[in-house]
Order: structure tokens, then sequence, then C-alpha cells
């Protein structure tokens, strides 16, 4: 997950690692909450902070084309490869989402699978409702 550290006008400035980044609103497709209780906190320079009681600091998952792969409409024997790029390219953001929709719930099955033995993966859950339900796994990466 990325830390969003303030938005100006149409853009989102963020913490990507140790650089602070500038984000087009267009380019973001989703913005979660961190659990728990959030509160905002200003630095010394007057930067607004997200924190929260979190491990560190409570970050928010931000969702971009580059940390979503999306499996619909392929077999279970084609995600294999697929997938474990999509985990490497979304390491960088510490969160993946992995649409593989509802179906018959094998891909999801076998998604959850592979994403088990992913030594880069510290746990995965279902996305909430409003952003795909048990359609949607969210892995979040070490």
């Amino acid at each position: 997950p990325l830390e969003v550290e303030a938005r100006k006008g149409k853009q989102l400035f963020v913490m990507l690692g140790g650089l602070r980044v500038k984000v087009k609103l267009s380019d973001i497709s989703q913005v979660i909450e961190p659990p728990g209780k959030v509160e905002v906190r200003r630095t010394p320079t007057g930067r607004a902070r997200l924190g929260g009681k979190a491990k560190g600091r409570a970050r928010t998952a931000i969702r971009l084309e580059t940390n979503t792969v999306d499996l619909r409409g392929m077999r279970v024997s084609e995600v294999g490869d697929k997938l474990a790029h999509a985990v490497d390219r979304a390491l960088e953001f510490g969160t993946l989402y992995v649409v593989h929709g509802r179906g018959t719930g094998s891909m999801r099955s076998h998604v959850r699978e592979v994403l088990a033995d992913e030594p880069l993966v510290e746990r995965y859950e279902d996305a909430p409702e409003e952003e795909g339900g048990s359609g949607c796994t969210i892995a979040y990466l070490k």
C-alpha cells in the first residue's frame, strides 16, 4: 500500500518507497481507507500525514493498473506465470488486486493456492463487496 501524503487539485502526492511521487487522480482506479481508526497528523512543515494504530504508519491501498491483474476469461492452467509476474510488478506498491470473477470458484481457489505458496505474499482476502467481493482477491505483499 502507498501512503497518501496530500491531495492538490487533480493530483495525489504519495510515498513510494522513500520517494514522494505525484499521481494523477485519473490514473487511480481506487483508494481504500486503512482499517482501524485513522488520524491526520501535521508534520512540522505543515504536511498532512495519515496515522493510525497499524504497525508503523497506516497506509492507504491505492488500486492502479500496475498493481491489478485481470484473469477473467483465462483458464486455470494459463494463470501461473501471469500471476507471478503481477506479484513482481506490484511489489513496490505492497498490494496486488487479482480480478478473477465469481463463476464456479475454481479460478479463485487456484489463485489463492498460488498466492499461499508465493513467499512474497503476506496474506490475502476478498475485496470489499463494492470493489468486487469474492470476484477479486487482494494480496498484501511483504
